[in-house]
């Protein structure tokens, strides 16, 4: 590793380290933490609807008729304020609904990034692990190479116990091989999620976790629709839906609002304020709209938006099928995992054992070189499935607990 260092960029990270340079690299985040800044900006825009708006206009005219010529300047500054518009007040609703479901979303994609960073670096550790391994099996399997050459030579070994030992030193450099493709795709994996070219080393160990009872399946399911990210932000839309339905309804009834304003017509161009406060005309009053002529247009919005809200329900269900089905799964794979754990590390216990009386026993010709090295390859085969194991417990709990809504980054709480 040492030697490594001195040729390539290695970065010695933790879990949580990672994930710190994830956030700030992430181009998922960021885009997800933009859209939420746009909706929010969209709310406040909806909000800005409220406030009066004030116009200020100037037109030049020349006209001409039989040979005579006039210009005319006009001037005009208008205040309005609505009064009572239902559409700028369901706009308000529908964006404050949508910017609850950007925050939703914004919430599952921190998520499903921790998710995603923390299962590439616990394959990553176990790439590691195997690659220890098979690196301790080939070492094993040259030093039993050399010794059944040695007693080749001296006539005290067969030609089928060396070309079996050569079989298992060829067998192991292949196991190398494959450990060292598997770290290498986990590299990449957890390189293109943080978005750093560096060598990663991760510094975190995989712990086996102590025997406890798993939680009761029907509690969870009860809180899982309260907690799940699809679930909200289905829930979201279903609410933004009925919003819509609302505001069809009210779009049948006016539009009142206040205006005030002036207006300052000369023959001649005049800059004097003097003369405009002199001569302008004041015009208040209250402007009411019926949507007489859009009657059609708001019978179809009326019919898609209740269209809508059938859909989004429909939606609402399915999302709740969908995670019921992915918790009940993901639950029996994390106790499935866990029972695998406790068998892999019984079985790994039981091969080293084997493999030192399988030794004692060849070194005293009780037992065949066959058996030796059957009880070898025992050994490794349980090592790696010991590790395997052991990462696949850490990846099905950090899925349990992204469809529990758990798995989240402290800063964004």
């Amino acid at each position: 590793m040492i030697i490594l260092a001195l040729f390539l960029q290695v970065d010695s990270l933790s879990v949580s380290q990672a994930i710190d340079i994830a956030f700030q690299n992430s181009p998922i985040y960021h885009e997800s933490r933009v859209a939420l800044d746009r909706s929010r900006i969209q709310f406040y825009q909806s909000l800005a609807n409220l406030l009066p708006t004030i116009n200020v206009t100037g037109t030049y005219t020349k006209s001409e008729f039989d040979g005579f010529t006039s210009s005319d300047y006009t001037g005009a500054m208008n205040i309005n304020m609505p009064l009572f518009d239902l559409d700028i007040i369901s706009s308000i609703f529908v964006a404050r609904g949508e910017l609850g479901g950007n925050n939703i979303q914004h919430q599952a994609d921190i998520s499903n990034l921790i998710l995603r960073i923390k299962t590439a670096y616990y394959n990553l550790i176990n790439a590691y692990e195997l690659l220890n391994s098979s690196e301790i099996t080939l070492e094993r399997a040259q030093e039993n190479l050399n010794l059944v050459q040695a007693k080749y030579e001296l006539g005290s070994a067969s030609r089928l116990e060396l070309l079996q030992g050569e079989v298992f030193y060829l067998n192991a450099q292949q196991d190398r091989s494959r450990a060292r493709t598997l770290e290498i795709s986990a590299q990449e994996e957890l390189r293109s999620i943080l978005g750093t070219s560096g060598y990663i080393y991760p510094i975190d160990t995989l712990i086996a976790p102590e025997v406890t009872d798993m939680p009761d399946l029907d509690s969870l399911t009860k809180i899982l629709h309260a907690v799940n990210y699809e679930v909200r932000l289905a829930r979201q839309l279903r609410d933004l839906s009925k919003i819509n339905l609302i505001s069809s309804y009210l779009a049948f009834l006016p539009r009142i609002s206040l205006f005030y304003g002036y207006n300052v017509s000369s023959d001649t161009f005049v800059f004097d304020f003097q003369y405009y406060r002199d001569n302008a005309v004041k015009n208040y009053g209250i402007s009411v709209s019926f949507p007489i002529f859009e009657i059609k247009n708001l019978v179809f919005r009326y019919l898609n938006a209740k269209n809508d809200l059938r859909r989004s329900e429909f939606a609402e269900r399915r999302a709740e099928l969908e995670t019921e089905k992915q918790l009940r799964t993901t639950y029996y794979l994390l106790r499935e995992s866990l029972d695998k754990l406790q068998y892999a590390e019984k079985s790994l216990d039981a091969a080293n054992e084997a493999a030192v009386i399988s030794r004692e026993r060849y070194a005293l010709g009780v037992t065949s070189f066959l058996d030796f090295l059957t009880a070898e390859k025992s050994v490794y085969d349980a090592r790696v499935s010991y590790s395997s194991a052991l990462s696949d417990y850490y990846v099905q709990q950090a899925t349990f607990s992204y469809l529990l809504g758990t798995l989240a980054l402290g800063k964004e709480q």
